[in-house]
Parts: C-alpha cells; structure tokens; sequence
C-alpha cells in the first residue's frame, strides 16, 4: 500500500495506534496476534476464542502473563448465531456481558481483553477494527455482522463465509459507512491486485488463476491425509479443504464475485502446467489452448504454486511493440504472475486501507457472480448429516451462479449439519431439494435476505 509509513508514521506521532479485536486464536490467528504486536502503530486490545481452555497455551505462545488479560465471558446467553436475524439487526439480541466498564478500564490499563464470546468486541468502544480469523462459515458471518452492527470495520481471513453472504455483508457495511473486506495476502486478494493493475492499464483480461499448493484428490478426507496434515503443521480438516480442491473453488469464486471474472467451466480446467507454459494453456481453443471464454477464472497444478497469475492481451500495435521490447513476450497474450502469497502475513495492510484510506482490499461487488455448488465425496445415504467443508462427505466445485440457482443447486457455505431426505451417489451434485437445512439460523436467514434483494436486483 503506497504511504503505509508515512500514514503509520504520522499516528504514532500523535502517540495514536489502530486499535484491534481478533476473533480465532487458532494458528492463523496466534500468528496474527503476534505479527499485530510487533508493528508499531497497531494495538491488539482484545481476543475473541470460544476455546476459554486455551489461554495458558495461547499466552505461552505469544509470551504474554496470563495475568494481563481481562476475562470477559457472555454469561450463558444465547449465541448470536441461533438468533433471528431481524432480532440482531434492531438490537434485540444481546451479550449476556455486562461489564464493558471494567473492559475499557482494562485496555487502558494495558490489559488485552479475553473472551468467549467475539460479539462482546463490537461493544468495545476501544477496538476500531475486528478482524476474523476463524474459517467457519456461519462463525464468520456473524462476527462481521455484530461487528458492522457495533460500528467495526471488519477486515476478515474468512473466504467461506464471503463467498456466503459477502454482498450482504457489504451492503451493511455501505450503509453504515463502514469498511467489510477481506484480507490482503490470501490468493483472491492477490489476483485482485494483478487484475486492477491490468483492468487500469486497459488491457483485456484472459485469465486469472492461482497454483494449487496440494496434490488433487476429490475422495481425500482427515484420515487419508492425517500425517501429511501433521507434517505440515496444520489439522486433517483444513489440509482435506485444500487437497480436495474445495478451497481452490472457493478462492476463485471470491475473485468472480469482487471481478465479474467467470469458471470456463464447472469446476475449472485445472490442468497441469509449467509457469513457461501458462500462455500456451491459457487461451482460447482456437489458439491451441483450452478456453471456450475469455474472462475466466482457473487454477494450475505445477511449478507455479504458491503463487497467482493473470493472462492479458492488448489491441493496441504501438503496445504490443513495446511489450515486445520489454520481453514480455510476442503476444498475442501477456502473463503477469507473482509467485508467492503469503496469507495473514499481509493482513496490516488491509487494516491500515481500511482505518486510513476507508477502501476495502477485495470485496464482492454486485452480488455472487459464482457460485460453490456441494458435490457428494461418496455414496451418501438418507439421514445421514452433512459434515461440510474439509470432512468425509463433500466436497465443492465453482459454477456461475445463475446455474446453480436455476438447477437448484445446494451452495457449500449452507451444507454443513444438512440432512439428506434421499441417497445421493459420489461425484453428484446435491440439490436444495435434496436435504434439510441444519446451518445456524443466523447464517439461514441472511442468505435468504441475500437472495431475496441483492441477488433479485433488489439492492
């Protein structure tokens, strides 16, 4: 971000700092927390885990006393995921936490908050941006809402829930003058910077894709990938998201909502390729290649990961002679490509955008452009309960939305804790028709309100 340090610089000279709350104290949000605490001008005054167990761990890890946090629990009230959204949008649903007196006192005091609850933060007058850093869909959803509803920026790691209910989340933010991004670093992010930079130089986009960091096996599950997890430092759930491809699906369909970029084709092509092959690959079939449209979006398993790419042509002689002469190529198409991403890491640079400049990193623009649809893992039975994203059961594959919708097709943000009314055999998409929702009503509800507006051409 151009004038991250002067910016910086100009709020520590007020003796000022961005204040933080941070929901998920898993491995990406420790490491967040820790990155947080040695930039200057960044404050982390509350965390937001509902694994209360963890805090010697987390303290341990972070090398902060035990006895400088502030323990803020809810109280036993009922969570803002099983409420009615209508009742948590005119302020009828509340933290049983009452003690936001002593929470302010604490912060200044120095203390860092610690609670169960992460819709306490959005009623912390001291914490100017909550970030996300959970992975749950229906988590994820109603922490930037409590949050936007408490008047918080929200900077979110959070793609699932995005991908879910992000115009939604957006459309509130806008309304509140509030900011709802997610986090630079991650790959949609990154490929949003290559797609502006070639979208405001005029030139037309081919292609945008990333790597994929894993082999793909649409049947792995936790067990099959267990050690690989393990000696990858990350859990059997999290690495079956990536293997399988779900993540991959994701990620691009977070890049199709904020570009209009679409998939060429259910799925993807996801073919094998060397980066010095990409422009061979990536171009329409009459050039040789595999696209049957321009403006897409795919991924590429080979020597690229774990970086991103965008595929770019110009009409322009005078151009193309001087890309030339730049040895960017002969044309008819160019690559820009950026061979690292470095998610979490990056996240201070979307709080900073967003305190200083009030612009979002990425963010879907219009409503889903695309859409995750759930696929069956295996032959899955009547009654059995949808495990959802990184299980046994599932896993999911991009298509533009407006075919999901009209072949009724379940969005894998909504599948976990569905009950299936019928079998569904492996590799075939499940229908809304198909189960009964079991996804937290909260999480129900706003992509119902989604649907209903945004999506109908409503606003």
């Amino acid at each position: 971000m151009l004038g991250f340090k002067e910016k910086m610089d100009d709020l520590i000279a007020q003796g000022k700092s961005i204040r933080l709350g941070i929901v998920g104290a898993g491995q990406m949000g420790i490491a967040l927390i820790s990155h947080f605490n040695n930039i200057p001008g960044f404050k982390v005054c509350a965390i937001a885990d509902k694994d209360t167990k963890q805090i010697d761990n987390i303290c341990s890890k972070l090398e902060i006393d035990v006895n400088n946090l502030f323990i803020a629990e809810s109280g036993g009230s009922p969570g803002i995921l099983d409420s009615e959204y209508e009742d948590v949008l005119s302020g009828k649903q509340e933290p049983g936490f009452t003690g936001y007196g002593s929470a302010s006192s604490a912060i200044s005091g120095g203390k860092i908050i610690f609670t169960d609850d992460f819709s306490i933060l959005a009623k912390i007058p001291e914490i100017d941006v909550v970030i996300d850093a959970t992975g749950y869909t229906d988590v994820g959803a109603g922490v930037a809402l409590a949050s936007l509803l408490g008047g918080k920026d929200v900077v979110t790691l959070n793609v699932e829930a995005d991908i879910t209910v992000g115009p939604m989340l957006k459309k509130i933010a806008d309304e509140r003058k509030l900011i709802y991004t997610l986090a630079a670093g991650d790959e949609p992010a990154a490929l949003k910077e290559l797609y502006d930079f070639a979208h405001g130089l005029g030139f037309k986009i081919i292609c945008a894709g990333k790597g994929k960091n894993n082999p793909l096996d649409r049947q792995a599950n936790p067990s099959t990938l267990e050690e690989y997890a393990a000696g990858k430092g990350s859990s059997g759930k999290m690495m079956t998201s990536f293997v399988d491809g779900t993540k991959s699906m994701i990620e691009m369909a977070c890049l199709s909502n904020a570009t209009g970029l679409i998939p060429d084709c259910r799925g993807m092509h996801s073919p094998k390729a060397k980066i010095a092959e990409l422009l061979s690959v990536f171009c329409s079939k009459s050039q040789g290649g595999i696209l049957e449209k321009e403006g897409v979006v795919d991924f590429v398993i080979g020597d690229l990961a774990p970086g991103v790419f965008l595929i770019f042509s110009s009409k322009n002689k005078l151009i193309k002679e001087l890309l030339h002469y730049l040895l960017m190529g002969d044309g008819p198409n160019y690559l820009l490509y950026r061979p690292y991403h470095i998610p979490g890491i990056e996240t201070p640079l979307t709080v900073a955008r967003a305190y200083f400049e009030r612009q979002p990193w990425i963010v879907p623009r219009a409503g889903l452009i695309s859409e995750v649809v759930t696929i069956a893992k295996r032959d899955l039975k009547e009654g059995e309960v949808i495990d959802g994203i990184g299980g046994y059961m599932i896993y999911g594959l991009i298509d533009e939305y407006g075919t999901a919708v009209k072949e009724n097709l379940l969005p894998i943000g909504l599948a976990q804790g569905s009950i299936l009314k019928k079998p569904v055999k492996k590799d075939t998409p499940i229908r809304i028709d198909d189960i009964i929702f079991g996804c937290s009503r909260l999480l129900m509800q706003m992509r119902k309100k989604q649907d209903e507006t945004i999506q109908a051409g409503g606003g």
